[in-house]
């Protein structure tokens, strides 16, 4: 009889690594696609005016600048110092980072529980999302933003899962760095420890590891801290005068949540909101259950603030994650294996025409894209 078992469990082992391992190499040639992509279309439309901005401030490195963290700044330095100043070589660094997002999400879908189906699925999204498509094609303070937002989400979901205190340190050292890179990732991190309050995981605060991280998050962040205290807060100033001067863009509460479903795709929305309910709802999500109040409370931040509708776009690739997740069980559940190959149809059809709907709204990708710039420059009367 074991011998019996054995011989019968040992092929479905088998079975399960070779779909993940297939799983995880479909993942790895979405990602590296979505980087050829990339680096192709990326020199199509000129300098960026921000692009100037980081270029001009890694010319005269310091440890901060009146609108931004030193780190983008000191990256377009060491990109420029090894590959020149080409389009393809600033955009060099959003191109690798959004094409790694396309793994992490996935990976976040695994530590939620997610077999082979839930991970590309996730995968997929962020690959066709317009904001990491656009975060993808262009330097801005933006492009690292989902990484560091999510590395940290990724520290925390291990550190509940397997029960490991000490990756909270981890996660204090990501959301450091994360400082350095732009200022809005304390709102997500302010949402996480009122996400741990809000639920059982509360219990983190009890070791010893939370606080050394926010020890290691405090200590990478302080020379920029010290840069702004000696020279008088300028990017508080700054934001202070914006809001002074009127130039915030204020959404009522039905604008807000519309442009959150149109600023990745609207045929993406589904799967997030599905992962922002399952968060609240799923048993097996139960002990992540922070996650989805730090996607409230970070919402409810920036739209109080009146934040631009794209601060909040690094915090959905946990949620597709999530939602991907969800939609494997469900398919999972059918009955008809009939009904489920005509759902996963769907689904891929859906989302293949929305991404490539929503591609060039992002992209250059477009011969007519130059137009489109001019006549939108002409409006703003540049011309």
């Amino acid at each position: 009889m074991p011998a019996t078992v054995s011989s019968t469990v040992a092929p479905r082992v088998r079975s399960t690594r070779s779909s993940l391992t297939s799983g995880i190499a479909l993942i790895w040639a979405i990602a590296l696609a979505k980087l050829a992509f990339h680096i192709y279309f990326n020199h199509r439309y000129g300098y960026f005016i921000d692009e100037f901005d980081y270029m001009s401030c890694g010319d005269h490195l310091q440890w901060g600048y009146v609108d931004q963290p030193p780190l983008i700044p000191f990256l377009i330095h060491v990109c420029r110092a090894l590959f020149g100043d080409s389009l393809r070589s600033i955009r060099l660094i959003p191109a690798v980072a959004s094409s790694l997002l396309v793994v992490q999400t996935a990976v976040l879908a695994r530590e939620l529980g997610g077999r082979r189906y839930a991970q590309v699925l996730s995968a997929v999204c962020a690959a066709i999302a317009g904001m990491y498509l656009s975060n993808g094609s262009l330097l801005t303070t933006n492009c690292l933003e989902p990484n560091l937002w999510m590395g940290c989400a990724y520290f925390a979901i291990l550190a509940i899962k397997r029960s490991r205190p000490h990756d909270w340190f981890w996660f204090g050292v990501v959301a450091g760095i994360g400082l350095e890179e732009k200022y809005s990732i304390l709102v997500f991190g302010v949402g996480i420890v009122l996400g741990l309050l809000l639920t059982p995981q509360r219990r983190v605060f009890l070791s010893k590891w939370i606080w050394l991280g926010g020890l290691a998050a405090f200590l990478i962040f302080l020379p920029n801290l010290l840069w702004n205290i000696h020279n008088d807060w300028p990017f508080v100033q700054l934001m202070h005068n914006i809001r002074a001067e009127g130039r915030d863009v204020v959404y009522g509460p039905l604008q807000f949540f519309f442009q959150q479903v149109m600023i990745l795709n609207a045929v993406i929305a589904p799967i997030w909101i599905i992962g922002l309910v399952a968060f609240f709802t799923a048993d097996g999500l139960r002990p992540y259950r922070f996650l989805g109040w730090c996607y409230l409370v970070s919402y409810t931040i920036f739209f109080v603030l009146h934040g631009k509708n794209y601060y909040l776009a690094p915090i959905y690739p946990m949620l597709l994650a999530a939602g991907a997740m969800r939609i494997e069980a469900f398919l999972a559940g059918l009955s008809s294996e009939w009904a489920r190959r005509s759902w996963r149809r769907s689904i891929a059809a859906t989302l293949l025409v929305g991404g490539a709907f929503g591609l060039p709204m992002s992209v250059p990708v477009s011969g007519a894209f130059p137009q489109i710039l001019a006549v939108q420059r002409r409006s703003a009367g540049q011309d």
